[in-house]
């Protein structure tokens, strides 16, 4: 890979725009070698690959480097130099990748999460649950309706109720996400409650978004609306429960709300749709300790919370 380097020939600044980390390491091969033939075999190439490095090397400071005579060479002051300069590069190398690998070794630092705006409050205990088992690892949790980028760091993991189609995103199979329709008590109260889905014409209905409608499970309702008067939209379903609790009307709306509110109860008794949901994260995560702690801590604890997620006796 091509760097640009930053020399101080007689106190004047240079930029070297073309020098390679390989044209950095034959001078090195040179060095520990003692001749061309050695650091040709330090190099793993032949001769006359070790003196076009070389030559490309001198090139680019704009200096010679090695003086040769015969078999037998020595390093100018310029080559010294630039001796000094691989050999700093060359630790600050295998140092970072030592750091790298420690860091993917090592269960600690912090993992961010992101998930939608209702699953928020269901998934927080995830975080005290991991943190109790690696008191060095803190868990973040992020509420959005917002698509996250996964690949650009935005966050670590994703909670996500659609298969990516990002071909580096890695997909895990977490749960079915069972939905149900539902009504406030006071609603019940004041209203009554359709028996069958197509009593729901009757009543008054909290609808979703268009762009929302991608998903099964926001769209099903939409088969019963009517006139106008007769059904509002919202853009979530956190706005979608505040609506129902309230006694704006019925929704359709994830199974693990009704026991988070003692206020809301089913219309119907069965889930209406089940929604898969994946546990996702960047492919360039796959070898991390701390990820997959979290990753496989997340999915043990999702599958201990199946009743509630899919709204059935399993």
């Amino acid at each position: 890979m091509a760097m640009p380097v930053a020399w101080n020939w007689g106190g004047t600044g240079v930029i070297l725009a073309d020098l390679e980390w390989s044209d950095l390491r034959v001078i090195l091969a040179l060095s520990r070698g003692g001749s061309v033939a050695g650091a040709s075999r330090i190099l793993g190439v032949d001769s006359s690959t070790v003196s076009r490095r070389l030559a490309a090397a001198e090139d680019a400071f704009g200096a010679v480097l090695v003086l040769r005579g015969g078999r037998e060479f020595r390093f100018t002051a310029e080559g010294t130099m630039a001796l000094r300069t691989a050999e700093a590069m060359e630790v600050s190398i295998q140092s970072t990748a030592t750091a790298i690998k420690s860091a993917k070794q090592a269960i600690e630092g912090k993992v961010k999460i992101t998930t939608v705006g209702t699953f928020f409050h269901f998934l927080n205990p995830i975080c005290a649950i991991l943190h109790q088992q690696h008191p060095n690892l803190h868990v973040e949790i992020s509420d959005t309706d917002q698509m996250v980028n996964l690949a650009a760091g935005e966050a670590d993991i994703g909670l996500r109720f659609a298969l990516p189609k990002e071909p580096d995103l890695i997909a895990r199979k977490a749960f079915d996400l069972g939905w149900c329709v539902y009504a406030s008590r006071d609603y019940a109260t004041q209203y009554g409650l359709p028996k069958t889905p197509e009593e729901l014409r009757e009543h008054r209905l909290i609808l979703f978004t268009e762009s929302r409608h991608h998903l099964p499970g926001f769209a099903w309702m939409e088969q019963f609306k009517t006139d106008e008067e007769k059904y509002a939209r919202v853009n979530s379903t956190s706005v979608a429960l505040r609506s129902v609790l309230s006694g704006v009307g019925i929704s359709a709306m994830p199974c693990y709300e009704e026991d988070e509110y003692t206020n809301l109860v089913r219309v119907f008794p069965e889930p209406f749709y089940y929604q898969p949901a994946y546990v996702v994260y960047h492919e360039s995560l796959r070898d991390s300790a701390r990820i997959r702690v979290v990753v496989d801590g997340l999915l043990v604890y999702l599958q201990s919370k199946l009743k509630k997620l899919t709204g059935r006796d399993q």
